[in-house]
């Protein structure tokens, strides 16, 4: 391996960390809204999988949110892996759409409610039929949230990656 390949990979690995911390370190914050609160802990993980790729978006979603799973009442280990999800999908989806020639906020947008699309099915079953939650609660409460938190992260992302020259 080159000098330039492990600077390459410590500087990546160094980047999921910091990512994680962060999510974790928002996961701990709420904005309360009516009946719900939001938050944002999916900002590092959208921003990783918009600068990153898949891969790493799927990491940080991984590892990023085992605060928030285990800090609910109930603890829901299912977050975990849906934002997995969502750093997947919306590092795959960017990666393909991003060659369209339009302004850089479209195709971010557009990866990010796929991802959602992607990932409300799998918040339904395991929030339903594993966490015991009624359909009711996920469908007009948390489902609705994390749509609004994700265009809300996704936005912040933009603003990150417009203002840092991180993409292109």
């Amino acid at each position: 391996m080159s000098r330039s390949e492990a600077w390459s990979r410590s500087r990546r690995m160094s980047f999921v960390i910091i990512m994680c911390a962060l999510s974790s370190a928002l996961a701990l914050f709420t904005i309360p809204i009516g009946f719900t609160s939001l938050h944002v802990t999916q900002f590092p993980i959208i921003l990783t999988g918009l600068i990153a790729g898949p891969w790493t978006g799927s990491m940080v979603g991984l590892l990023g949110t085992i605060v928030m799973a285990y800090r609910l009442t109930p603890p829901n280990p299912y977050i975990v892996f849906g934002n997995a999800m969502l750093g997947f999908f919306t590092g795959l989806l960017y990666s393909n759409l991003k060659k369209i020639r339009t302004r850089l906020i479209v195709p971010q947008v557009l990866s990010t409610l796929g991802a959602y699309a992607i990932q409300s099915p799998y918040v339904y079953l395991t929030d339903v039929y594993l966490a015991g939650i009624p359909s009711q609660v996920v469908l007009t409460i948390l489902l609705p949230s994390l749509l609004v938190e994700d265009i809300i992260c996704v936005l912040l992302s933009h603003l990150v990656i417009y203002r840092m020259k991180l993409d292109g």
